[in-house]
């Protein structure tokens, strides 16, 4: 006798990583686009390839984090609905996440908050919290919720399968991690141009897995226990009706 949905086994990662290839792929080229800008940002600013920070630095980082959050932000929008049958729609994700952008800012800080504080405590606890917190930027866009409501909901579908979701987040770190690698970033040698693309192309992918990984792991979970939420409507201007 088969078992009901909600007695099945953990979420089975190639389900999600087949739905996170569709949305990959068939929006390739907007997704690129948006998760290259703090890329970009960050090789112009380390075009001197040096190992002591300057001022520059200094005010590109805030920048670069603005921008990693939106060009997150914008691309769960679009892989949202490329996962629902529709176009990625590059224009109208932009429209979405900047209308979103503070509390998407705030989400993303209290997240990297509460994970900094789990991996200082313990290592176990920071994973945890990576975990249960890994869908709270798509709850804050696809649901449109509040900074708290985003966490709390993304607790909610989370709870039963966050060694899954770990197992998403550490797939979509690799290519960070084989690019450092292959480039010689563990290395103890003064830091080169090819270090330098390789760490930014790192984090360019794993901007890329993890928004697309957790917008199809937020789907799934919402499709396994049954718990669509009516988004909040948005204003005329950023609903790509204008």
């Amino acid at each position: 006798m088969s078992r009901p949905a909600s007695s099945r086994p953990p979420l089975r990662l190639f389900l999600l990583l087949a739905n996170a290839a569709t949305g990959l792929w068939r929006g390739l080229l907007p997704i690129v686009l948006l998760n290259s800008l703090p890329t970009l940002l960050a090789l112009l600013v380390n075009g001197e390839v040096s190992q002591t920070p300057t001022l520059a630095d200094l005010v590109a980082l805030p920048i670069a984090v603005i921008l990693l959050v939106f060009a997150q932000g914008a691309t769960i929008a679009g892989t949202h609905r490329l996962l629902q049958g529709s176009d990625f729609g590059l224009l109208l994700s932009i429209r979405q996440t900047w209308q979103r952008l503070p509390t998407l800012l705030g989400t993303a800080f209290l997240s990297g908050i509460l994970v900094l504080l789990g991996l200082a405590a313990l290592v176990v606890p920071g994973l945890m919290a990576i975990a249960l917190l890994y869908l709270a930027l798509p709850a804050c866009m696809i649901e449109r919720t509040d900074m708290v409501e985003s966490l709390e909901r993304s607790g909610q579908l989370t709870q039963g399968y966050r060694w899954s979701i770990l197992g998403l987040f550490l797939l979509a770190l690799l290519p960070t991690v084989g690019l450092g690698a292959v480039t010689g970033d563990f290395a103890y040698a003064p830091v080169t141009v090819m270090q330098v693309l390789g760490q930014e192309a790192g984090m360019m992918l794993f901007s890329v897995f993890s928004a697309v990984m957790a917008t199809a792991a937020f789907e799934r979970l919402r499709e396994i226990r049954g718990m669509p939420a009516a988004p909040q409507p948005l204003p005329e201007w950023a609903s790509g009706k204008t």
